[in-house]
């Protein structure tokens, strides 16, 4: 809880003085047009070219999401570049992309690497969905600050169906994508009420953990944690 509380002012102190410094227009155009960036990073003035635009940060978003990217990252630089509203709509297409394409890794190419390096945690998260999948799938998710490639990869090797899988992630994405796209967005735009948003929402997510411990066991919340602390530099010595 101590550690996600610094993450949480950390993040907070930077976009705010990111804010705060890209608030002053010719501040803003002293070190580059931010606007005119932006505005061809969105596809230029044409519908067309918006959609191409959409579908390539979808499509490299989600890419990069499956190679160990950050899901957070990918909110942030969705609202940098499109706002804060339709930032959150593209990161979350490509987060699903890209843990799709780490699902079926887990469950083909990477299912070994897996199941050596989880061990018998691997049999208490294969217990839990079949338990029910769904919730499980949410829980890995909601958790701040959890890591999304381990758990995408877990699901597959775990061979959580996939419908649940993917209406599990949607959810559970849902909450961090609006937090940090509406920080890209409030930072880039120098808008200290989007950031403040942004941060109330983070801290309600934080604070949500304790009453996820009591829809969960306490020692289920503590397995996790020590899980995406560990387990993924392992996985990822392996790839």
């Amino acid at each position: 809880m101590i550690g996600d509380i610094a993450r949480l002012f950390f993040v907070m102190a930077f976009f705010s003085a990111m804010a705060l410094l890209l608030k002053s227009d010719d501040l803003r155009h002293l070190l580059f047009d931010i606007n005119t960036i932006r505005a061809s990073l969105q596809g230029g003035r044409q519908s067309s070219g918006h959609l191409l635009s959409a579908l390539v940060f979808t499509l490299a978003g989600g890419g990069l999401i499956a190679l160990g990217l950050p899901r957070l990252w990918a909110s942030t630089v969705a609202g940098v570049i499109y706002g804060a509203f339709v930032g959150t709509f593209l990161s979350l297409l490509a987060s699903l992309l890209g843990a799709s394409v780490l699902y079926l890794a887990g469950r083909s190419l990477l299912a070994s690497v897996v199941e050596r390096r989880l061990g018998d945690k691997l049999k208490v998260w294969q217990g839990r969905f079949q338990e029910n999948a769904f919730w499980w799938v949410i829980y890995g998710r909601l958790f701040p600050f959890s890591n999304s490639t381990l758990m995408s990869l877990l699901c597959g090797s775990c061979r959580v169906p996939f419908s649940p899988f993917m209406i599990g992630s949607l959810i559970g994405f849902v909450p961090l994508a609006v937090v940090f796209a509406t920080y890209g967005s409030g930072g880039v735009k120098g808008n200290v009420w989007q950031i403040a948003f942004a941060t109330a929402l983070l801290l309600l997510s934080i604070l949500s953990r304790r009453l996820m411990n009591k829809w969960f066991p306490s020692h289920a919340v503590a397995g996790t944690e020590r899980m995406n602390a560990h387990a993924m530099r392992r996985v990822d010595h392996d790839r």
